[in-house]
């Protein structure tokens, strides 16, 4: 397992007792599931219940033997299960093992229940599935709790609008992976749709940064990640104030503040993504959503 921080098992502990003794995430079989997080009713300092009601998960239970990631179990069958609508911290980046180990308390070595979107398994075998824990929706605590983001992957979008709530929600309490990093202030924009084929134009995809803080800052470990699993890390830069760096996504030389992805294919999608911009230590620089 990749080290925790000591500041953030304090953390971990707080959620676990938040978890079973809080008010507000109570697990109660047969009458939904509540969080009482912020909702865009449309009308300013909106405050309400969400009510997720569990739907047709699958009345067999599931022992859970082994916790392989923040968004992956292996059953006692050994069947793998990705937990739907959630995406967490791949093995080496920040926030992996924070990750990991709640979901390992949350479910390790107990017995769940599964729900089935629409698809049965993703390309690589695993079982897409809604896991929950007596009246507790997993996939949905990780994503409250700042241990995962959002992730909308048609055609399994059920609860995806009650998840990008609840990705709101720790976004705007700065919880988990939402910590903002106070070494940096840009701008960002994404040139997201190339001009004709994406794939036989790669470099008509790209981003644009723009330092609008007062003071230089080195580069140096900086990632963007999409919401999927591209990620691209920066080599040191002297990033001066009120200058831009331009990333694009195909082939070139890095030179001055234009850097190249180097990446085969397109990173970006035409319809929606997002962009996740992360210090050295791993904590939010910048979001960008389209």
């Amino acid at each position: 397992m990749a080290r925790i921080k000591k500041s953030y098992l304090i953390k971990i502990t707080s959620f676990i007792l938040a978890l079973f003794f809080s008010a507000s995430v109570p697990a109660v079989s047969g009458c939904g599931l509540f969080y009482d997080f912020e909702v865009n009713t449309g009308t300013e300092n909106s405050r309400e219940a969400v009510s997720i009601q569990e739907g047709s998960p699958d009345e067999d239970l599931y022992w859970i033997k082994e916790v392989t990631d923040g968004d992956t179990v292996i059953l006692g069958n050994n069947s793998r299960v990705r937990l739907i609508g959630i995406n967490t911290p791949e093995y080496g980046m920040y926030f992996y093992g924070e990750a990991k180990e709640v979901l390992e308390v949350l479910v390790l070595e107990k017995e769940v229940k599964l729900e089935k979107d629409i698809s049965e398994k993703d390309k690589y075998g695993r079982l897409l599935r809604y896991i929950y824990v007596g009246g507790l929706m997993v996939n949905l605590e990780m994503v409250k709790r700042g241990f995962a983001n959002a992730f909308t992957y048609p055609p399994d979008i059920k609860y995806s609008e009650i998840f990008l709530e609840a990705e709101r929600y720790a976004r705007s309490n700065s919880l988990g992976l939402w910590e903002k990093s106070r070494t940096a202030a840009v701008d960002i924009a994404v040139h997201y749709d190339a001009e004709g084929h994406d794939g036989m134009n790669l470099n008509d995809e790209y981003i644009i940064i723009k330092n609008i803080g007062e003071e230089a800052v080195d580069t140096k470990g900086w990632v963007i990640k999409d919401s999927a699993t591209n990620i691209y890390e920066f080599n040191s830069y002297q990033f001066e104030p009120g200058s831009t760096i331009y990333l694009f996504t195909g082939n070139g030389t890095d030179s001055g503040g234009i850097f190249y992805w180097n990446s085969p294919n397109p990173v970006w999608n035409n319809d929606f993504d997002t962009l996740y911009l992360r210090d050295a230590g791993g904590l939010l620089i910048e979001l960008y959503n389209y």
